[in-house]
């Protein structure tokens, strides 16, 4: 009967068909080419409309694509009541936000950090639970990669401007960064079910991001950047058998690269890295913050004022609103209230904890880890944007409030998603799910 169990279990999680395969490549490919042509429009060394045209391609492919593979089908109760609620007060929060005039219309459709398509992210946690869909994830996260690196190379004159004051500049290494290549550290945490050559890759790709972080002196950034490491470290720590080896190396390799890095600093190796240093402790967001408790009232706190509410905020320039905070949890209250910001809290903190500390195998606690990482960010950084970043937070949801998925043993992972690692050890069918 368990072996029935266990046989209908991994054909579950195998199952696909042809239609399906190709509505969801039908999907990833849209996005990509939604997120790559908005990603090379904020160079604005490049014809905006032929971007917006690209845009609008992409949104005609991964729209209908993505309605066809959401399934109303839920890991519980609790899970279902919450996204229901999400989602209802989601849409409430863009009806509220419309506005019938060209600029801003364009602004909901094309603008994926700050538009429409954010609110309604949370919907790509309905797509069926099988390997194939995260397989994909993965693959999708490599070819942002790709695109990330040409951009560098492409607009490399700008981002190692010395001008520290350079807003194009530091603008585009953040866009750049957090629309394309933040996600390769869900390769470093998923490391036991990819092979070295793409762990090198996902590598190289984060420390040029790191790399250009310190350049243009992204604080917040480099929180995104640099924290997988120590989850990572932790994640490692807990599957390898010898712990204290690992421990003493560890401890050797951090007090000589601390040592290197105190050298490297006293002797102004870095002249780009300067900004960094200046900007360590400066204060740029408390009078932005300031400005935002002092302009909302009461009921704004509790529901916000909608997609495209703004807060009167002298200190950027004179007589300015502004639409956004850098401190993201402060603006989504801004946008949608306290009421978003609880909905969002009580179906993702539980999924956090279940990843972590409720599962068998490494991608569960790798999602686990990527919701509570993310959680961490809305304080430095401004996170909740329609981005391959987001939507892992709700795929990680779904995992991690599936059972089954956490119940997964590693062996059957490792044997889906690297097969040449696992050949000749075991089968699918070997082992039974507990």
């Amino acid at each position: 009967m368990a072996h029935k169990k266990a046989h209908k279990v991994v054909k579950d999680l195998l199952y696909y068909d042809r239609v399906e395969l190709i509505t969801l490549n039908l999907f990833w490919i849209g996005f990509i080419v939604y997120t790559v042509s908005w990603t090379l429009s904020k160079s604005t060394q490049v014809n905006f409309i032929v971007c917006q045209l690209f845009q609008i391609a992409g949104m005609l492919t991964f729209i209908p694509a993505g309605l066809r593979l959401i399934q109303f089908r839920f890991s519980n109760e609790y899970q279902k009541i919450l996204f229901i609620l999400l989602i209802f007060w989601a849409s409430l929060t863009v009806i509220r936000g419309l506005e019938l005039n060209k600029d801003a219309l364009k602004n909901i459709v094309f603008d994926p950090w700050f538009g429409a398509f954010l609110y309604f992210a949370p919907l790509i946690m309905l797509f069926p639970l099988r390997l194939i869909y995260i397989k994909k994830i993965f693959d999708v996260i490599v070819i942002l990669g790709v695109f990330y690196v040409i951009y560098d190379i492409m607009f490399l004159s700008d981002l190692m401007e010395p001008d520290g004051e350079n807003v194009l500049s530091r603008e585009i290494v953040e866009y750049f960064s957090k629309t394309l290549s933040v996600t390769v550290a869900f390769i470093l945490l998923t490391y036991t079910y990819h092979s070295r050559p793409k762990l090198f890759y996902a590598l190289c790709i984060l420390l040029l991001t790191i790399f250009f972080a310190l350049v243009r002196a992204r604080r917040g950034l480099l929180f995104m950047t640099v924290g997988p490491f120590f989850f990572l470290y932790l994640l490692y720590l807990y599957n390898v058998k010898k712990k204290t080896i690992v421990i003493v190396a560890s401890a050797i390799v951090g007090v000589v690269s601390a040592g290197i890095v105190a050298y490297l600093a006293n002797q102004d190796a870095f002249s780009y890295f300067e900004l960094i240093e200046e900007r360590g402790t400066e204060d740029t967001r408390s009078n932005v913050e300031e400005n935002f408790f002092y302009d909302m009232e009461g009921l704004d706190y509790v529901i916000g004022r909608g997609m495209n509410g703004m807060y009167y905020s002298p200190t950027v320039s004179v007589g300015s609103y502004r639409g956004t905070l850098e401190t993201d949890y402060l603006n989504m209250i801004l946008k949608g209230g306290a009421i978003s910001l609880i909905l969002l809290l009580l179906i993702i903190v539980p999924a956090a904890f279940l990843g972590i500390f409720s599962s068998r195998n490494t991608l569960s606690k790798a999602a686990g880890i990527w919701i509570f990482f993310w959680i961490l960010n809305t304080y430095p950084s401004t996170v909740q944007v329609f981005t391959l970043n987001y939507l892992i937070v709700w795929v990680s949801v779904a995992i991690c409030y599936s059972r089954t998925f956490r119940m997964i043993p590693e062996h059957v992972l490792q044997l889906y998603f690297l097969p040449s690692k696992m050949e000749g050890k075991t089968t699918l069918m070997e082992k039974e799910p507990q």
